[in-house]
């Protein structure tokens, strides 16, 4: 199941959605232990009234080990958010909450004024990515922090479950038995690292090397025959979709009961613009066949059709936005080779190093400031001194689009626009300012999340016109 569109990029899954996922994983534990129980006091009961019980009359109950729960989410204080409401649909869970609130709660932290809501709300409290941690329910009390052995659920980012894989070659086998797979702010994980997501996937419903006390002649027949992963429900959130949450739902949801999407029409975020200014969309021409030479083609239109405009340009203050960072260090090298002054921020760059590369660009010493889409998702910082925005890559982010485009704000290029009769499909003579975006039609969905789903449709099929304005 995979339900994106949860709101801005940075929001906390909303209450009622956070409800059903925490409510469906405690009924799930629940009638799993309960059904392990009764047949346990049953097998007891003619155990000791001396009836024998042949291994085909065995309840096939439970998996090779307990856990039957994971719920991955990027960092802390989203885990955290989830345990305290779980807890507090558990009647048994009192007094708990302290324990969570310390380790995963929210802590104030101080925003400069321009740091947008969203990004304070994800980033409030601990922000630790390298997490995991173990819970247990019974009917009598809910306890935290057990071995991955003894657990029902675990609570953990994928970084923090990928570096236990590594441990021993038996350290998977606490995935074996997973029947619920929760991934909570998938857009976010995406900015850490996706590969680690599709390892743990791959690595979950796995045979285990090690039985350790487990009961065979009561494991699921689909567990032993290896299809436990054809069983497992896997809850993607996001707040939007993409290529790579896509093919995850896609490739590794195998569920033999099928698979729900709910997606959102987008209306774009072109009417949040806090700055009027000339918006240059360029299509980059290439097929869906053209998916694997697909950077290539990118960066040789860059290297040809934008790169001399922005060289011919006398004026300094043009940011290039780049939102993968392999792409990012490809366009650090050519700025290099072409001898093009520039500075970079980017989630690398040191604090002392990203703030005088803003402050040589704001004075005009340096041209060109390159910005990663990661850098600006985990800082915010604030860029001064741009007058024109090119976008060499579509934000993943929609709110991005207009954070950047505001950086024009009481520039020369926000004045320039107004007086421009921008003609949408007209043809660019000489350089002019404002914002460029490169676009083609393998970037369908961040294109819709910017101008909305059928200007984007327009764009994205009207072959006869490389170029879109918007003023």
């Amino acid at each position: 199941m995979l339900i994106p569109d949860q709101g801005p990029a940075g929001q906390q899954l909303n209450d009622e959605t956070l409800d059903a996922v925490c409510l469906h994983v405690i009924d799930h534990v629940t009638r799993t232990r309960n059904r392990v129980m009764k047949n346990n006091e049953s097998l007891a009961k003619k155990a000791k009234a001396g009836v024998k019980v042949i291994e085909d009359d065995l309840p096939r109950d439970q998996g090779f080990v307990r856990p039957t729960v994971l719920f991955l989410t990027p960092m802390r204080n989203i885990a955290g958010r989830a345990i305290m409401r779980l807890l507090e649909l558990c009647p048994a869970a009192h007094g708990r909450n302290d324990a969570v609130e310390d380790e995963h709660g929210n802590k104030k932290k101080k925003y400069k004024p321009f740091v947008p809501d969203d990004h304070k709300a994800l980033f409030k409290g601990n922000t630790d990515d390298h997490f995991r941690l173990g819970l247990k329910l019974t009917k009598a009390s809910v306890r935290l922090y057990v071995d991955f052995f003894g657990a029902d659920i675990i609570f953990a980012s994928p970084l923090g479950i990928v570096t236990a894989l590594q441990d021993e070659k038996s350290a998977a086998d606490f995935l074996s038995a997973i029947e619920i797979l929760v991934i909570d702010h998938a857009h976010v994980i995406q900015m850490q690292n996706w590969a680690h997501v599709a390892t743990l996937v791959d690595a979950t419903n796995a045979l285990p090397k090690d039985t350790r006390d487990c009961d065979i002649q009561r494991v699921h027949e689909s567990h032993l025959n290896g299809h436990a992963r054809h069983l497992r429900q896997t809850i993607l959130l996001s707040a939007f979709q993409t290529p790579e949450i896509n093919a995850l739902f896609n490739r590794r949801c195998v569920n033999f009961e099928g698979k729900v999407r709910f997606r959102a029409p987008q209306r774009g975020v072109l009417g949040k613009l806090a700055v009027k200014t000339r918006q240059q969309f360029e299509r980059v021409a290439m097929k869906a066949s053209d998916v694997v030479d697909a950077d290539d083609i990118r960066f040789k239109y860059f290297t040809k059709k934008v790169l001399p405009r922005i060289r011919e340009n006398p004026e300094p203050g043009v940011v290039i936005f780049v939102s993968s960072y392999f792409d990012f260090v490809r366009v650090r090298n050519l700025l290099v080779a072409e001898d093009v002054s520039f500075a970079v921020n980017s989630e690398y760059t040191e604090p002392r190093e990203a703030a005088r590369a803003r402050t040589l660009f704001a004075d005009g010493r340096k041209r060109v400031l390159l910005l990663s889409e990661r850098a600006h998702f985990y800082f915010r910082r604030r860029i001064k001194g741009a007058r024109e925005i090119c976008f060499y890559s579509l934000p993943e982010h929609r709110d991005f689009y207009p954070e950047l485009v505001s950086y024009l704000a009481g520039s020369s290029a926000a004045a320039s626009a107004r007086a421009t009769d921008a003609v949408a499909g007209a043809p660019v003579v000489g350089h002019v300012a404002g914002v460029v975006a490169l676009f083609s039609k393998l970037d369908a969905l961040k294109l819709e999340r910017i101008v909305g789903c059928a200007r984007a449709r327009k764009m994205i099929d009207d072959d006869e016109r490389p170029m879109f304005l918007f003023v």
